[in-house]
């Protein structure tokens, strides 16, 4: 009787040590996303089905708001950043090299200039007032970018740029007359085509590779924890397959974060988005000498950073 009551003990011992340690490896992540557009939905599934726990990952995912993405990962309130690259690349644009890009979800921006209905062709943007995110985002750049390289318009004489914030804000100032016309992406372009204001340029078919959305950590990170990176690549990578391959979940995750949006729209979103986010997510250094050539106005030093500095495909591999 007691050796039976002893093997008993032995065995429920073992169980609950085995879930103590379980409990004891599991990681928890927090990660900052920027923006609330299609490309986020891998993040967003990721957490909201808690796919990182068969890699002992538990993952949170926080809206940035109006905090820069990557201050708060310089600050130690996050472990990772998904964000646009524009963060990362114009901090080795201005000489600073701590963070990393480890991963590229896609390399197309999704984004279009959109103008008032009677501006029919580029040149009649001289004067006006265009919209675009913060000062320093990736739609401030491209339309830096754009106006001057491509509509040769200087911003800082021919075009008054103003930052209006977030997305979901530049449309109702486009709406309202605020701006004259502005840069929207996925699916705000899409409401706005479907409103009617003009699409004067589609940034994607100007063939301009750009780190769109993709993950980005403090070097130090990844040197001190490279298990933990390789399980939450996993897991994204996951995250990004059943994005790819289930429309109905993707459908209802993506309806849950891009409030507003009608289900027309979000069925736009999906489709352009499944097609365009990579199966694996690799970064791209055609991409990265794009933004850095993009920022080198700003950064003339950024003409010298090599793009595969900023990247680190190792993990993925």
């Amino acid at each position: 009787m007691k050796r039976g009551l002893f093997f008993f003990g032995l065995i429920l011992w073992t169980v609950f040590s085995s879930a103590g340690l379980t409990a004891a490896e599991t990681q928890k992540l927090k990660i900052i996303y920027s923006s609330f557009t299609g490309a986020y939905t891998p993040l967003w599934i990721a957490v909201d089905d808690q796919l990182g726990r068969k890699h002992g990952l538990e993952l949170e995912a926080v809206y940035a708001g109006r905090a820069r993405p990557h201050q708060l990962l310089l600050s130690g309130d996050a472990q990772y950043v998904v964000s646009t690259g524009t963060g990362v690349v114009s901090s080795y644009a201005a000489g600073q090299k701590d963070m990393v890009i480890i991963a590229s979800f896609l390399n197309v921006t999704g984004a279009s200039l959109f103008t008032k209905p009677q501006i029919s062709k580029p040149a009649e943007l001289r004067g006006k007032v265009v919209g675009s995110g913060r000062p320093g985002s990736i739609t401030d750049v491209m339309l830096h970018y754009v106006l001057k390289k491509k509509l040769n318009l200087d911003p800082a004489r021919d075009v008054k740029v103003v930052p209006l914030g977030d997305g979901p804000a530049i449309l109702p100032a486009l709406e309202k007359g605020v701006v004259d016309g502005a840069v929207l992406t996925t699916p705000t372009r899409l409401m706005a085509r479907a409103v009617g204001f003009r699409e004067m340029l589609d940034f994607d078919e100007l063939g301009i590779p750009y780190p769109y959305v993709g993950v980005s950590t403090l070097k130090a990170n990844v040197k001190k924890r490279p298990d933990v990176t390789v399980s939450f690549l996993k897991t994204l990578t996951e995250a990004i397959q059943i994005f790819k391959t289930n429309r109905e979940k993707s459908m209802a995750v993506m309806k849950k974060y891009l409030r507003g949006a009608s289900d027309e729209i979000l069925a736009e979103t999906y489709n352009y988005f499944s097609a365009k986010i990579q199966k694996t997510p690799y970064p791209s250094a055609d991409a990265i000498r794009t933004a850095l050539d993009m920022m080198s106005d700003q950064f003339p030093q950024a003409k010298s950073v090599d793009p595969n500095e900023v990247i680190d495909m190792s993990f993925l591999k």
